[in-house]
């Protein structure tokens, strides 16, 4: 599955959970939104394109450090999010896949995407990301790295309380990512993997790591699981349990999260990310 196609199912993930990643999922990750800020160099005199920006998270902690930014995305609700949260003057937002983007060539300086490319084929993206940057642009890429206990706990909880039986949409949304075919994240899962693509698709490569940058302290476990059931595959797994068996399974995921909690009660996460920082060749 390519181009638009690919987009309107992404497109419909995203914006099935727009309002519960920006309730949920935002304030959990902010102290690594802005860590990828500072790692990705921003200057006063950027234009910036910030692929995969969801609500905007990073464009609008980016905007004020830069002379532009424009958020891209699939996701129209998600948009219509992070047009409310940036300043007026200083960004704006555009709805469509980074492969179809509608920039001229050269328009931008710098192009972030942190967690923004996840759902996209590597060597699309990256040669349409390096068709909108200027001579001598620069890159900065954050995906995720390997999952932590508690996430991988938590999906195999879902395996054990999920139906056996879907009703159609939740059979179609199940057997989706498989239509899609390979993704990012099967392509790239080491610092290796990420420098091998970003030179074969033109740039020299600055920064290639696997890294924790940040601990987060979620004060409840709770705060955990609205997380880790914001995006709509987990989420609606959820929704289509019987009402005993999600309670079995919130019951069991809440016990499984609150092993790691502290004597306090809160939990100390360390996401492990792949972070890169290229600039285009020649």
């Amino acid at each position: 599955m390519r181009g638009p196609s690919r987009a309107r199912v992404v497109a419909g993930w995203f914006d099935e959970a727009a309002a519960r990643a920006e309730r949920d999922v935002v304030p959990v990750l902010a102290l690594l939104a802005a860590d990828f800020v500072r790692y990705a160099q921003p200057g006063l005199a950027d234009v910036v394109l910030d692929v995969g920006t969801g609500t905007g998270p990073v464009a609008r902690l980016i905007a004020p450090h830069v002379r532009q930014v424009v958020g891209l995305d699939v996701s129209a609700r998600s948009l219509a999010i992070a047009r409310h949260n940036l300043a007026p003057g200083r960004g704006a937002v555009v709805q469509a896949a980074i492969e179809d983007a509608p920039f001229r060539r050269g328009t931008f300086s710098l192009a972030v995407a942190s967690f923004g490319l996840n759902a996209t084929e590597p060597g699309r993206a990256l040669r349409a990301i390096r068709r909108c940057l200027a001579p001598g642009g620069r890159l900065a890429i954050q995906e995720w790295g390997p999952a932590d206990a508690g996430s991988r706990a938590l999906d195999d909880l879902l395996v054990a309380h999920a139906v056996a039986e879907p009703d159609d949409a939740l059979a179609a949304l199940r057997a989706s990512p498989g239509e899609l075919g390979p993704l990012w994240r099967d392509y790239l899962q080491d610092p290796d993997d990420v420098r091998d693509w970003l030179e074969d698709a033109g740039f020299a490569v600055l920064d290639a790591v696997e890294v924790a940058p940040v601990t987060l302290r979620l004060e409840t476990p709770d705060v955990f699981l609205r997380y880790l059931l914001a995006p709509a595959f987990r989420h609606r797994e959820v929704a289509a349990m019987p009402p005993g068996e999600r309670s079995a399974f919130l019951e069991a995921a809440r016990a499984r999260l609150a092993a790691d909690a502290g004597p306090g009660g809160a939990l100390m996460w360390q996401p492990v990310v792949l972070r890169a920082r290229a600039q285009l060749k020649g």
